[in-house]
């Protein structure tokens, strides 16, 4: 047990590290600001420091509730969790003053008694999961291909409600079963947040786009929507812009003469997607054109020429939209012809 225990504690830390470096790096989301990379920062060295706190306990270390350490780490990841919570998905919200009550867990860690206080700590975690929760919960009619990701959602409440029910327990109970189950669940969450990520790659720009349509103020008031519509469709079916590797929301918009935001939400609204789900789609469309009509081009040549920057992204994004990968789509199209 202690030893499956040590790899999943190990499997948390390096994710947590590849995690920070994509979401800092390389994810480019709307609305990303220092806030919401701070709140990132702090919630994964959280989780870190309690792995690590795990890690020495099954190699023969203290209890983990024994040392500062821990104890920091345990009481500063609830608020760091809704802090990053609402700054990834609601950046353009206000600061309001009463969300400084977020921050009541860290003061938990005055209360000596950790009978008393772990409860507590435990219970204003569950209720911070279920407003984020509740939030993802409202964008189930934003986005269709948000169901795989609302049933991984539930697995991951499941788990936070076992460590709950342990933290209410652990007076009662032998702790190193909760040092266990707290170190499994957390890894848990790691693997299925990279599950989520691998199959929707732009997963966090959505629910942040999403959000911002549900939440927000529309910003389509006085637009012309439909010639908006049109001259997307009309820039998108220029090779030179679907094939352009770099084309971001910000450079779209600036052909359409319009703001990110109002692209955002004029994709989002009327098309009933994500503008990186958009630009995917015109991509394959064009790649099925050209599997058909050029049957001796290599797939890798087809995805690059269609905008694809490598050959996995190329069969992710054509296996997501057809639900072939771009070989049988290519062979059972020959035969047809």
């Amino acid at each position: 047990m202690e030893l499956f225990s040590l790899a999943i504690a190990g499997f948390s830390i390096v994710v947590a590290a590849l995690l920070w470096l994509t979401y800092v790096a390389f994810l480019k989301i709307p609305g990303k600001s220092t806030y919401s990379i701070l709140s990132c920062t702090v919630l994964l060295c959280a989780l870190v420091a309690l792995q690590l706190g795990h890690l020495l306990y099954f190699t023969g270390g203290p209890a983990p509730l024994d040392t500062l350490a821990y104890r920091v780490a345990l009481f500063v990841a609830p608020s760091s969790f809704f802090f990053f919570g609402r700054w990834a998905l609601l950046p353009d919200e206000p600061f309001r003053p009463a969300l400084l009550l977020a921050l009541s867990p860290i003061a938990l860690l005055l209360i000596p008694r950790l009978d008393v206080s772990l409860p507590m700590l435990f219970a204003v975690g569950a209720g911070f999961a279920l407003w984020l929760g509740r939030l993802v919960y409202g964008l189930r009619a934003q986005r269709k291909q948000f169901r795989f990701e609302f049933f991984w959602f539930g697995v991951m409440s499941a788990f936070a409600v076992g460590v709950l029910a342990l933290g209410f327990a652990l007076p009662y109970i032998d702790p190193a079963w909760f040092y266990r189950f707290y170190c499994n669940a957390i890894g848990a969450a790691f693997a299925i947040l990279v599950v989520a990520l691998i199959a929707h790659p732009d997963l966090i720009a959505d629910l942040t786009e999403a959000a911002q349509l549900r939440y927000g103020k529309s910003t389509l008031r006085d637009a012309d929507v439909d010639g908006l519509l049109a001259r997307l469709a009309a820039l998108m079916a220029d090779p030179k812009v679907y094939q352009n590797e770099t084309l971001t929301l910000s450079t779209l918009a600036a052909e359409l003469g319009i703001t990110g935001h109002q692209l955002s939400e004029l994709v989002n609204t009327r098309l009933g997607m994500g503008l990186p789900r958009y630009v995917r789609e015109r991509r394959v469309a064009a790649a099925k054109s050209m599997l058909v009509a050029e049957p001796n081009a290599s797939i890798l040549a087809v995805g690059m020429d269609t905008g694809f920057k490598s050959s996995s992204t190329f069969y992710a994004a054509f296996k997501e939209v057809t639900g072939q990968s771009p070989g049988d789509y290519r062979k059972a199209n020959a035969k047809a012809s």
